[in-house]
């Protein structure tokens, strides 16, 4: 039984070392084939450019911050004694 017992805890780890071992091959191939793809400079941005393209309307802002405004003075810290000085 002990000797199954070795049989089977080398077959396991054998195939544990050669599965990690393929993964580090595949690890340096890929940092092989990264590093020898040509890359596109990266294109720079205007000043007047938006960061996002869909960046929200004025009016949709404007309907945020006054919900914000609404909702921190209908819950102020003074409702809440944990939040009291």
């Amino acid at each position: 039984m002990m000797v199954e017992a070795f049989k089977l805890l080398v077959l396991g780890m054998g195939f544990v070392y050669l599965l990690l071992g393929i993964m580090v091959l595949a690890i340096k191939a890929l940092g092989w084939v990264a590093r020898e793809t040509p890359r596109e400079p990266p294109t720079s941005m205007t000043l007047g450019e938006p960061l996002l393209a869909d960046s929200p309307s004025p009016a949709i802002v404007a309907a945020i911050s006054a919900a914000i405004h609404r909702h921190q003075t209908q819950h102020s810290a003074t409702d809440h004694p944990e939040h009291q000085s």
